[in-house]
């Protein structure tokens, strides 16, 4: 379990430029001990060259890199005492599992009965020991993503840095790999910073989750919290599947009641969010809706909430739950139902929505109000 009160990698201002392009911006970031940490973003938001300046792979631009309280910005790689662990493994293809999991003990000019004992103690613990005398190239992935794990961990590192290392796994497999991954992180106590775009991984791997975009920390959490409460709009469309519904809606005050609304559209709101509402500079708001929040209404509104009319335009079926495509005058919106919920294209339904399930953000600056 991590120590919340213990950060073993500590990120001070980080900056990298690359040609005058900014891959990461600024980061502040304190990875506690023994904890499984996931940079979660898209395609070239700095997730891996963040985790490259740890290594020592890359040098800042700017900030600094702490390990245990220790400055090691400047550090070579060799010097940090942390594993990284490449996309594609990086194996000695023609050494065999032993020589692979030796290779970092004797550059270290550790003394051979050292050497003997820890490889085997390693490959134990990964499951290995009956491939030691097997060339690495004639493994399969699941052995080869043990080997490339054992050999890391074979030089006793404080961390283990993983770059997506189950990017090339045909989907069964990959899934059966993030379970063996979070297995060895609870068996080894090892602090694992692990870079992942699928934020399926992250939220299954993680115990907490650095959402990243452009460079920038979006947002730090428990992947449950993330989830439930981003903290901006870029968070809340990137998290979660189908992605969330996003409908541009005024703000209005009609009576004792608060009101969403827009075209096709009136969300009567609890008398707490009405009030802080009202404290708002704008009235412009961005409403978020989860497909899986969103329900067929039965029985007129809720007195928190509301109901709109829509068109069914596409019905999807996923094995025990549908993803439906909804016309709500020139928007579309999803919907999550149970499979067994006949629904037609062209069909007209009324959609409820609980207000206390409800996102907003502020449509100037893309920031979660609620």
């Amino acid at each position: 379990m991590a120590n919340p009160e213990a950060s073993i990698i500590r990120l001070e201002g980080l900056r990298k430029e690359f040609d005058g392009v900014l891959a990461v911006q600024g980061l502040d970031l304190r990875v506690r001990e023994g904890e499984f940490l996931c940079f979660l973003g898209p395609s070239g938001c700095g997730k891996t060259t963040t985790l490259r300046m740890i290594a020592g792979l890359e040098t800042p631009t700017a900030g600094e890199i702490y390990l245990r309280e220790k400055k090691i910005t400047r550090l070579p790689p060799q010097e940090r005492n942390v594993g990284f662990m490449f996309q594609n493994y990086a194996l000695f293809w023609h050494m065999s599992v032993f020589d692979n999991l030796a290779f970092g003990l004797r550059v270290r000019r550790t003394a051979p009965g050292q050497i003997d004992r820890r490889v085997r103690e390693v490959a134990d613990m990964l499951e290995l020991a009956q491939v030691l005398d097997v060339r690495a190239a004639k493994l399969d992935l699941s052995a080869m993503q043990r080997v490339a794990m054992a050999r890391t961990l074979a030089v006793d590192p404080d961390v283990l840095l993983l770059d997506e290392p189950l990017n090339n796994f045909r989907p069964g497999l990959r899934e059966r790999m993030r379970g063996e991954l979070k297995r060895w992180q609870h068996q080894l106590g090892r602090t694992m910073v692990y870079v992942t775009h699928d934020q399926e991984e992250a939220m299954t791997l993680g115990d907490r989750i650095l959402v990243m975009n452009e460079g920038r920390s979006e947002q730090l959490g428990a992947p449950r919290y993330i989830y439930e409460h981003p903290a901006n709009l870029f968070v809340a469309g990137f998290i979660g599947r189908p992605a969330m519904n996003f409908l541009e809606v005024e703000f209005k005050r009609e009576g004792e009641a608060g009101l969403l609304q827009r075209d096709g559209l009136r969300l009567r709101l609890p008398r707490d969010l009405t009030a802080a509402l009202e404290s708002l500079p704008s009235s412009r708001l961005v409403l978020g809706l989860r497909p899986q929040h969103l329900r067929i209404a039965e029985n007129g509104t809720a007195r928190e909430g509301g109901v709109f009319r829509a068109v069914v335009d596409l019905v999807l079926p996923l094995a025990r739950k549908q993803v439906v495509d909804l016309k709500l005058g020139d928007e579309l919106i999803k919907m999550v139902l149970p499979a067994d919920r006949p629904l037609l294209v062209d069909d007209a339904v009324s959609v409820a929505i609980d207000a206390d399930r409800i996102h907003l953000f502020d449509r100037d600056t893309g920031r979660a109000i609620r």
